[in-house]
């Protein structure tokens, strides 16, 4: 089994860690860092040095004093000190994701061309990030759509399998992936039925002596590239700067996370 410690440095020096955001946290819940050094048993200089180093990292202080008055002084924690809190969880959670690859090996290089996998490029032309807004299940297969930049849609159907393995909820971000031999093109509505139905302008046409490439940009400003036979796009008339529909089925689209 691997292990790893997750550290974040600003300025080349070391700004958090779990024992910090832990720090953090008794802060939060004893309402001083003199408690909260004797919770964690650390000296109140090594916590208040933790304090002012981490204070000095953030573009706003994480943790703030409060004077005396009416209901007694104390420290407390900022809106930006609970924000990095949860930021830091959900970054160690993935980190754990992430080492989690390589639970049942130690061999080295098993590991190695796991990463390689990892970073792996595709060949499809169109990758389109965007937020899951829908999940529709049928008999069969699970229809997903993504909303890419709160504009345009895509749709994907995958298998119910395919579903569970990538873990799939509302709101979180996938990849929508397209081979630009699977898009359709046409200058008016299309009469064909698709569940992908985008518009866009044409922003780029390129041909070489058998196919035409041709790029459009959408509502959201992502680009969608589609490549056609030559004669296919001379029947077609499109042009430079003109309004062109692409579309595709959703079978056609490859969910990543």
């Amino acid at each position: 089994m691997l292990e790893a410690r997750l550290w974040m440095k600003k300025s080349d020096k070391n700004y958090l860690g779990k024992g910090r955001i832990e720090l953090l946290e008794r802060i939060r819940e004893n309402g001083s860092i003199h408690a909260a050094a004797k919770s964690m048993k650390m000296s109140y200089k090594a916590a208040w040095d933790s304090v002012d180093a981490m204070n000095n990292l953030s573009e706003v202080p994480l943790v703030e004093k409060k004077n005396g008055g009416k209901g007694g002084g104390g420290t407390f924690l900022t809106q930006k000190g609970e924000e990095v809190i949860e930021a830091f969880h959900n970054l160690q959670a993935k980190h754990q994701q992430f080492l989690n690859l390589f639970a049942n090996s130690d061999d080295m290089s098993t590991i190695v061309q796991t990463l390689s996998r990892l970073s792996l490029k595709l060949s499809a032309r169109n990758q389109l990030i965007g937020t899951i807004s829908a999940i529709r299940e049928n008999a069969v297969n699970i229809q997903v759509e993504l909303t890419i930049k709160a504009a345009d849609k895509i749709y994907a159907s995958i298998t119910k399998s395919s579903y569970q393995e990538l873990g799939l909820h509302l709101g979180e971000n996938a990849i929508a992936i397209i081979k630009a031999s699977s898009m359709l093109l046409s200058k008016t509505t299309p009469t064909i039925a698709c569940e992908n139905l985008l518009q866009g302008k044409i922003i780029q046409i390129l041909s070489d002596t058998t196919n035409t490439e041709i790029t459009l940009e959408l509502k959201s400003k992502s680009t969608i590239t589609a490549t056609i036979a030559n004669d296919a796009f001379e029947t077609l008339g499109l042009k430079i700067n003109e309004e062109a529909y692409a579309f595709c089925k959703a079978s056609n689209v490859i969910l990543g996370v």
